[in-house]
């Protein structure tokens, strides 16, 4: 029995390469979102690290504050423990304890640490000195990116919110070696808008 080899003919051949051309163009849109999309996730995931790390160590550095004065640089006077002011610059100043030492250096658990707002990024600031000189230099550690506005409040011993500690009209003095309550920071990040945490500071 004869039987006829019989081939594609071009209509068809075009209709399967557009039909093919269809498919992959499908295939290539969904496979490009997921792509994008896992980026995006990569992204937001790194961004959620850095701003986790950076409240974990503005908690470590706030719940541990200290009630020691310092010396000023230049005049050797007493300056207050615990100092801030939204103009001032740093923003906020102060001494903590628990500075871990695993190497056992010949050197004071306690350290005196700044927060300030440069350049949209919230930089730490510590002096491996207490009372510092002239010639000291901090330690600067950019700690978060991409940030609008850096707010600290203070609570006092009456219960009431503080914009500055010591707070306003109060006697330097005899702030000296207070400290408040608890602290409070509000972050604005461009991204992800006001982060706001409250760090009880550990009782004396």
């Amino acid at each position: 029995m004869n039987s006829k080899l019989r081939g594609f003919t071009l209509i068809e051949l075009l209709v399967a390469v557009a039909i093919f051309a269809v498919v992959a163009a499908l295939a290539y849109g969904g496979l490009d979102t997921v792509i994008h999309q896992r980026e995006q996730n990569t992204a937001v995931m790194s961004r959620l690290r850095v701003v986790q790390q950076a409240f974990t160590i503005m908690a470590g550095d706030f719940s541990q504050l200290e009630a020691r004065p310092v010396r000023d640089p230049l005049g050797g006077t007493p300056l207050p423990a615990f100092a801030a002011a939204p103009q001032d610059m740093p923003q906020v100043t102060f001494t903590r304890g628990g500075w871990t030492n695993p190497l056992a250096e010949v050197r004071s658990t306690e350290e005196r640490v700044a927060y300030e707002l440069d350049k949209n990024t919230l930089v730490r600031l510590s002096w491996p000195e207490l009372d510092s000189t002239p010639e000291s230099k901090p330690l600067k550690q950019s700690l978060l990116p991409h940030v609008s506005s850096f707010d600290v409040r203070f609570l006092d011993g009456n219960g009431q919110w503080q914009d500055q500690w010591p707070p306003l009209n109060a006697d330097a003095n005899a702030y000296l070696a207070q400290l408040p309550r608890a602290v409070e920071i509000s972050v604005t990040l461009h991204d992800w808008g006001r982060i706001t945490r409250i760090i009880e500071v550990a009782a004396p």
